[in-house]
């Protein structure tokens, strides 16, 4: 196989991540990794990234009859105990895995550059609540040392207030005070560079979120209730 295929090290490791390798394919992937720095950088991104997709999902335990109507509506057979129909379920929902996890992958290299190092973050952030409720993910791209910039994704669970906006603020390391780096979004994204004196101070700082009047905060600094808080963490 050609692993310099970043479309086919996508589909590798989003189904190692998912537990979709299995056997002897999975033993030769984990050898590739340890082999391969390129390979490792591509695994390290996508786990990064579904793990912190995984931390917006709240846990939840569907009942019995949420399984049942998916294995009817995926086999058109009413639920039983029988070893053949156990298999099939699996097999069913594995191929369904492997499906999602190739889908992902194909997305990632029709949007993307080839090059990972044009995609990959060199740091992410999920800001989140007291009550690790999630509402931006943050993707920092280093173009060069003092050339930096943060893509903002608003996440679905955030809870929307139109009639306030949410400011971002530093909460630089040696106590001083925050300084804001602008408004976030509401819905969808939005980019932001990193100015040149502030770039060490992120390394090493708080992010912290509150909520102002419409415009942002009138005094140059925060006047709201601190919401969401979290730290840049290199990938």
């Amino acid at each position: 196989m050609r692993y310099d295929n970043q479309l086919l090290a996508n589909m590798l490791a989003t189904e190692y991540i998912l537990g979709m390798l299995k056997g002897a394919a999975r033993r030769r992937f984990e050898q590739l990794l340890r082999q391969r720095a390129d390979l490792a950088q591509t695994f390290h991104w996508w786990e990064s990234h579904l793990h912190l997709l995984a931390d917006t999902v709240p846990a939840t335990q569907p009942s019995n009859k949420v399984w049942q109507n998916i294995e009817n509506r995926l086999f058109n057979a009413p639920r039983t105990n029988s070893r053949a129909n156990n298999s099939s379920w699996w097999k069913g929902l594995a191929f369904l895995s492997t499906a999602m996890a190739v889908s992902l992958a194909t997305f990632l290299a029709i949007q993307s550059p080839k090059r990972l190092e044009d995609i990959a973050p060199t740091a992410v952030a999920l800001l989140t609540t007291e009550k690790a409720e999630a509402g931006w993910l943050l993707d920092e791209t280093k173009h060069s040392p003092t050339d930096i910039e943060i893509k903002v994704r608003a996440l679905t669970s955030l809870q929307i207030k139109p009639d306030n906006a949410f400011e971002l603020w530093l909460l630089p390391a040696d106590k001083s005070k925050p300084i804001s780096l602008g408004l976030l979004p509401q819905q969808g994204t939005s980019v932001f560079k990193v100015p040149e004196e502030l770039i060490a101070q992120l390394a090493t700082g708080l992010l912290a979120v509150s909520l102002e009047p419409v415009g942002g905060s009138p005094t140059g600094q925060p006047t709201g209730a601190v919401l969401y808080q979290g730290r840049m963490t290199k990938t």
